[in-house]
């Protein structure tokens, strides 16, 4: 029996544009946490500053998160070369789909933290994410490009939606802790790897892994619409600027523009999580 691998991963177009295209949420992390850093809450709410900062570490577990070991190997001291080739495969996997699943988990306890702080009296977070859209919409703002695209792809991994929310990010949100929540209870199926009749092993779960990193880029994006409306209402300073090390496109009513300067932290919120992308020619 042999190992094939084949490519089946998700990418929606969101992801593969030349320019404006959105990061891979190990690379969308790490630049919310460099703006979190630099950000502080200022409500007059006792012991606020302390839930701003666990929630902001667990931002920072998700950045740090490389990578997660497994061996499902069951060496029985028999085991034909048949099964080894499967344990090989399911354990490479396990690996993938598991990064993912502890990621979604770190994310979700940022935003739960977030929500506790900025929005004390929502029972679920994503009313907190509801209330943050509509504010942004009042005010004509329509950013975070692509969100409402990445909310739409989530919905064909989870077709069946969930009940409540009216706005897109925020249905999203509430998707993503279902989720989340059938991995928590048990109930999500493990998936496992495929053979065929010539004897060859395939690897399976691509829409799981893919179902898994989508969901991670909703929760990333909320805690932005959260912290975009927080700064509004003044509730969220900033300070500093951010010093674009090797440039990015921006988007503007022309399409696009290059920056390759310092930005306001406060106008960053708005385009973190898109990739840099390749400057144009001189």
């Amino acid at each position: 029996m042999t190992t094939t691998r084949m490519e089946g991963s998700c990418l929606p177009s969101y992801r593969t544009l030349s320019m404006l295209a959105l990061s891979e949420p190990e690379d969308h992390v790490r630049e919310l946490t460099d703006w979190v850093e630099h950000a502080s809450a200022v409500t007059g709410v006792p012991g606020a500053q302390d839930v701003w900062d666990t929630a902001y570490k667990w931002l920072r577990l998700a950045q740090g998160l490389r990578t997660v070991t497994f061996d499902m190997s069951y060496d029985d001291g028999g085991m034909c070369s048949a099964g080894l080739d499967f344990d090989a495969i399911w354990t490479e996997m396990m690996e993938e789909w598991q990064q993912h699943q502890v990621r979604l988990s770190y994310l979700r306890a940022a935003l739960e933290g977030f929500v506790r702080l900025l929005h004390p009296d929502a029972t679920e977070p994503w009313m907190a994410v509801e209330a943050a859209e509509r504010r942004l919409h009042h005010h004509a703002e329509e950013w975070p490009v692509h969100a409402h695209a990445v909310a739409d792809h989530l919905g064909t991994h989870a077709p069946d939606g969930v009940p409540g929310a009216s706005t897109p990010v925020a249905a999203a949100v509430a998707q993503v802790i279902a989720l989340h929540e059938m991995v928590v209870r048990g109930r999500a199926v493990i998936p496992e790897p495929d053979s065929d009749a010539d004897g060859n092993v395939f690897p399976t779960g691509h829409a799981e892994v893919c179902a898994l990193r989508e969901a991670s880029t909703v929760l990333l994006l909320g805690i932005q619409l959260l912290m975009a409306a927080a700064v509004q209402e003044d509730r969220v300073a900033v300070f500093d600027d951010k010093y674009l090390l090797d440039g990015m496109w921006i988007p503007d009513p022309s399409g696009s523009r290059w920056v390759d300067e310092e930005m306001p932290y406060g106008e960053y919120l708005a385009v973190l999580h898109l990739q840099p992308g390749e400057p144009p020619e001189l």
